[in-house]
């Protein structure tokens, strides 16, 4: 049963690990739209991996819409960042 739990734990360790200083900061949201994303790319790295971070930024092209509306929307990659260097098309919401 734990080890069930493991990966769920590992991703969201991995994210924050990736963008934030302190794990109460990052959202529930944030985690379930990127879960897959982290998955797909970056889940060879370790927990705490400084190449995790690297990872998912290299990923940034190809991360799915609902992670990267989901990061922005959190302020955790401004909206630049996912149009011009990422190539997203979203909606700018004011």
């Amino acid at each position: 049963m734990i080890a069930r739990g493991l990966p769920a734990l590992a991703f969201a360790v991995a994210l924050l690990a990736m963008v934030l200083p302190c794990a109460a900061q990052y959202s529930e949201v944030v985690k379930g739209a990127c879960k897959s994303d982290y998955k797909r790319f970056c889940s060879v790295y370790a927990l705490g991996d400084p190449g995790l971070r690297k990872c998912m930024d290299k990923a940034g092209p190809s991360l799915s819409n609902g992670c990267v509306v989901a990061l922005v929307n959190a302020g955790e990659v401004s909206y630049q960042r996912a149009t011009q260097r990422w190539g997203h098309t979203l909606q700018k919401v004011q």
